[in-house]
């Protein structure tokens, strides 16, 4: 007979937002209601301008902030697998530590065997390919090998849900570019869920099965983009007439919010 949790992903999205709203002790309106459901698998972006909502948002989904309306339900657990990991716009290390005591840092945290979260740390390194700077120190690394790292710290507990809030933003186009990439095939290989806030249209293009429009504050979810081109997906897609013709639905829909990325 399948589990309760088998049952609960047959039956319903990975999360499910209803009219969330919230509003700051200071009486700043951040988000209007908001509506989403996130479907089992997706990887879904979230674009719209700077203060509309989008990290708020993220923190609502991820438990880190408590929305003033709505409801909010989850159905993503278990087997083994953490619900929920953070990826944040900065990678957040523990200057002091290695790279491998950073990634280790859930497990270590939640009292796992020591033997054990040394070799899941070590199979997460692996996976974004930076087994060999184990014994680094975060200021020994590129921005981009920082960054990878700090994904590695997130899939160290195999979660089922990846919330990401503009993780490659201040890196260059070629470190981002080259890292979009390898989410796509670490998701791939993994199967988790993906909420992704970005300011980049070509970003939001390339990595999503859909795109979520967010209008200027108080944000809410104004147009949906879904993108068509299956995966996996490569430069050549980048450089494609459809990519060009999504890019320019997108900023259609963001002008039509009144909003600019």
């Amino acid at each position: 007979m399948p589990s309760s949790d088998a049952n609960l992903q047959n039956l319903a999205p990975a999360v499910v937002l209803r009219r969330i709203e919230h509003t700051y002790r200071s009486g700043t309106r951040a988000l209007a209601p908001v509506d989403l459901d996130l479907e089992h698998g997706e990887l879904v972006s979230i674009i719209g301008p700077s203060g509309c909502g989008k990290s708020t948002l993220l923190r609502i989904v991820a438990g880190l902030e408590q929305a003033s309306g709505g409801r909010i339900e989850r159905h993503i657990a278990s087997g083994g697998r953490e619900a929920t990991a953070f990826v944040f716009q900065q990678p957040t290390l523990l200057p002091w530590c290695t790279v491998e005591a950073n990634v280790r840092l859930p497990l270590d945290l939640s009292e796992v065997l020591r033997a054990d979260a040394d070799r899941r740390a070590s199979d997460a390194l692996g996976l974004v390919g930076l087994q060999e700077f184990a014994g680094a120190l975060p200021h020994e690394l590129s921005g981009g090998m920082q960054m990878r790292t700090s994904i590695a710290r997130a899939l160290v507990t195999t979660p089922s849900l990846l919330l990401m809030d503009e993780p490659f933003g201040a890196l260059d186009e070629l470190t981002r570019s080259r890292l979009d990439r390898e989410l796509l095939a670490l998701r791939a290989a993994r199967g988790f869920t993906v909420l992704f806030v970005t300011h980049s249209l070509q970003e939001a293009v390339f990595l999503s099965d859909r795109v979520l429009v967010m209008t200027p504050r108080p944000g809410h979810i104004s147009a949906e983009l879904r993108v068509d081109e299956q995966y996996p997906r490569d430069d050549a897609f980048r450089l494609s007439p459809r990519f060009a013709e999504l890019c320019m639905q997108l900023s259609g829909m963001l002008i039509a919010a009144g909003a600019t990325p």
